[in-house]
């Protein structure tokens, strides 16, 4: 993305034949330095007047929209000037606040969405879409993010330190969508996979858009079907806790990647709502003063039996998931875990895998 440069619109006027539609009044905007704001347009973004140096912007990859903020704390009220390539004229009268009104402004429409959520130092969390994240902007350098590794639509995210002030990130689709959250710090957050859907089936929120594989999702999608139809290959995998079931019942091997069935049942009587699913490689033997190094494995494609979007387990039902990773192997002196976590709740479970047990992976085809 290139930084916005200003260029006089006298110019465009001359070299357009487009007749301009001039605004009757200026739309009111407020910044902070803490948040960004994100313009939408209905059209292409052709000129841009920022009014002050307070105001600081650039263009996204949809040349439709504009990221803004202030740089500096308490400016004076400025103006916006955008011109767009259908012969728009957009006039905004900007102010500083603490807590600005809108982090969205959209000509028309409303696709995007707002949600809160608490970022650690120590943990990541992911934001799986059902579709191409093309944008990821900051409210401030108090939190990074990526995209997770040769995937398009899953976002990796954290705090850059432990305690930081109130902040957002914005992600934005390829259909130009846009998800904003406003993040604070939280040193257990609740929240470490979230998951994305504009569409009504929020099923195929959890498939990953690879940016090079030898799978494609369609495929895991097929292979998938076919592994919560046959018969569990393994029963000595898992962990039987607080009326519930957590459990591994085949480990699968094709290509590149590697795919584990995991199977939860609930034989209790209170329903089970299911937050997420984390697995991690660690060093078997640590001492306490030694810290311990966590590798998290982020799955690139999820498949969930049930075909509601939902994921409570009520008394007495049963689901499978599972989950494909790039194809992993450990040494001997480190072991794999998965944990299972209840959504506002405390059953919690978690169990391990060793080296010898991922090598009894059975090929799949």
């Amino acid at each position: 993305m290139k930084k916005l440069k200003l260029y006089l619109v006298f110019f465009a006027v001359i070299a357009s034949p487009l007749s301009f539609i001039y605004a009757d009044d200026s739309e009111l905007l407020q910044l902070d330095s803490k948040h960004c704001v994100i313009l939408k347009f209905s059209s292409d973004v052709k000129y841009v007047d920022f009014g002050s140096s307070a105001i600081i912007g650039e263009r996204l990859s949809s040349e439709k929209m504009l990221k803004i903020q202030s740089s500096i704390p308490n400016f004076t009220e400025s103006t916006l000037s955008v011109v767009t390539s259908d012969g728009g004229y957009h006039q905004f009268s900007v102010s500083y606040s603490d807590s600005p009104e809108k982090y969205v402004w959209q000509e028309e429409g409303e696709s995007f969405s707002i949600d809160s959520i608490g970022f650690s130092y120590d943990k990541t969390t992911h934001f799986i879409c059902d579709e191409k994240i093309t944008d990821i902007v900051l409210g401030s350098n108090m939190i990074i993010a990526d995209y997770a590794e040769k995937i398009d639509n899953i976002i990796k995210a954290k705090a850059t330190e432990s305690d930081f002030e109130e902040t957002n990130l914005h992600l934005i689709t390829e259909s130009g969508y846009i998800y904003t959250f406003i993040v604070n710090p939280d040193t257990s957050p609740k929240r470490l996979s979230v998951r994305l859907s504009s569409a009504e089936d929020e099923e195929q929120s959890s498939q990953a858009i690879f940016k090079s594989n030898s799978v494609n999702d369609k495929q895991m999608n097929s292979f998938a079907k076919k592994l919560v139809e046959a018969r569990p290959s393994l029963n000595d995998i898992g962990v039987v806790s607080s009326k519930m079931v957590f459990a591994v019942s085949g480990i699968y091997s094709y290509n590149d990647m590697l795919a584990i069935r995991f199977d939860v049942q609930n034989f209790g009587k209170i329903e089970y709502e299911m937050d997420f699913i984390k697995g991690y490689v660690r060093d078997k033997n640590t001492s306490k003063t030694t810290a311990i190094q966590e590798e998290e494995l982020i799955p690139v494609y999820i498949y969930f039996s049930k075909a509601e979007s939902s994921s409570i387990l009520k008394a007495g039902e049963s689901e499978s998931i599972i989950m494909f990773f790039s194809r992993f192997t450990i040494s001997a002196n480190r072991i794999v875990f998965f944990e299972m976590f209840e959504k506002n709740g405390g059953r919690h479970l978690s169990f391990p895998i060793t080296d010898k047990e991922l090598l009894k992976a059975e090929a799949l085809y």
